[in-house]
């Protein structure tokens, strides 16, 4: 993933948002701390639909993990708080899309409705990490982007990249697909692992 993309503009995430859709955590679960959404140049977006590489909306973050929720300290960024940040990350992204009517898939989605659903209707179908130099987890940051999306059959189908990074050259990536299940109905629906985007 390219970290260092120009942007028109950059946008501070409000301290009410990452509080509403960080609730579900336990507070020394809190990685996120602060978050940034971040417009990329007009005349990029094509090549960047295009591109696995480039991608179509970023947010970047502070994080900062004091003591591992789980197991006694590492020293180092793993991948089980990979995952965790990825999908606070993640989670805030959403939000401040469907607060601002970005998403044209999720046109008819208001925070009220994604607080309802944010545990129960976004599901990993495909997730990769690689960790090339380890990450100072007591402070780094971390980069997601929307690379590409769909929707069809109840399914709301997003396509990202993200890092995780420190000052140090410390280093971690991944590519996530997620599935949004869209139905007005309740019933769980069948996601093919072929699916494609």
């Amino acid at each position: 993933m390219d970290i260092n993309q120009k942007f028109t503009k950059i946008d501070d995430v409000s301290q009410d948002l990452l509080d509403a859709f960080l609730e579900p955590y336990k507070e020394n679960c809190k990685y996120l701390k602060k978050a940034q959404f971040q417009y990329p140049e007009p005349s990029d977006l094509p090549d960047r639909s295009r591109s696995k590489n480039q991608g179509l909306w970023f947010i970047k973050a502070d994080f900062s993990i004091p003591e591992s929720c789980y197991i006694a300290d590492t020293g180092h960024f793993n991948s089980v708080e990979f995952n965790i940040c990825y999908n606070q990350l993640f989670y805030i992204l959403i939000a401040y899309l469907v607060a601002n009517k970005l998403l044209e898939v999720m046109k008819d989605w208001d925070l009220e409705i994604y607080k309802r659903r944010q545990l129960s209707d976004f599901l990993i179908v495909k997730f990769s990490s690689n960790f090339r130099k380890p990450v100072n987890s007591k402070n780094f940051q971390g980069t997601l982007s929307i690379n590409k999306f769909s929707a069809r059959s109840g399914l709301i189908m997003l396509k990202t990249s993200c890092a995780f990074y420190d000052h140090n050259g410390g280093w971690s990536e991944g590519d996530v697909t997620i599935a949004i299940l869209n139905a007005k109905s309740s019933q769980t629906r069948s996601i093919n692992k072929n699916y494609q985007l």
